[in-house]
C-alpha cells in the first residue's frame, strides 16, 4: 500500500485516513529496496491522505505521489493498481467518475473494484470502461495516458507467463 499504510490509525475501508502527522519517509524504504532489487512488477496505491505529499488528494488519486514520488523519485517502472475503489475513503469523498479520472491521471494503471460488499454492482466494470472511453473522447484523459497503462499491463502479463 504505497506510500505506506503502517502509520495509519484508521481503516480506509471505512473512511478517510490522514497519515500526515504519523507517516515518515522510513515507510518508503521497502519500496526503494524492492525497486533497487528489480522487484517492481506491481504496487498498490493506498487510499491514505498525506498533506506532506499532496495537500488535496489521497495517494491513490495523487499524481504528486504516484507519478512524482513513486515513478520519478524512486524510479518505479512497473504497473500501479489502486486499492479497492469502492472503499469508503473514496466513495464518501469522490464520485464514481471523478475518482476514475483522478486515479488514471495520477498514474494508476489498473482500477480495482472488489465489488463484494453491500453495494454489489454487477456492471461496475462496464461502467468504468464506458466512463474511461467517454473521458478519452471528451479530452478529459489522453489516449497516450491510456496507452502507457496498456504497455505496463502487457509487460506485467508477459513477466507472469
Amino acid at each position: 500500500h504505497f506510500p505506506g499504510h503502517g502509520s495509519s490509525a484508521g481503516d480506509s475501508h471505512f473512511g478517510f485516513v490522514d497519515v500526515t502527522g504519523t507517516w515518515s519517509e522510513r515507510e518508503l524504504q521497502p519500496y526503494s529496496e524492492l525497486i533497487a532489487g528489480g522487484f517492481e512488477d506491481l504496487v498498490m496505491a493506498a487510499h491514505v491522505f498525506n498533506a506532506t505529499l499532496d495537500a488535496e488528494h489521497p495517494a491513490s488519486l495523487s499524481s504528486q505521489t504516484i507519478t512524482g514520488l513513486l515513478r520519478r523519485d524512486l524510479g518505479f517502472q512497473g504497473a500501479v493498481i489502486s486499492d479497492d475503489m469502492a472503499m469508503a475513503a473514496i466513495t464518501e469523498n469522490y464520485g464514481f467518475e471523478e475518482a476514475i479520472d483522478l486515479a488514471i491521471r495520477a498514474g494508476v494503471d489498473i482500477l480495482l473494484y472488489g465489488n463484494n460488499g453491500p453495494g454489489f454492482d454487477e456492471v461496475v466494470a462496464f461502467r468504468a470502461i464506458d466512463h474511461l472511453a467517454q473521458s478519452v473522447n471528451e479530452g478529459k484523459l489522453s489516449k497516450d495516458r491510456i496507452d502507457e497503462s496498456y504497455r505496463r499491463i502487457a509487460a506485467l502479463k508477459s513477466r507472469l507467463q
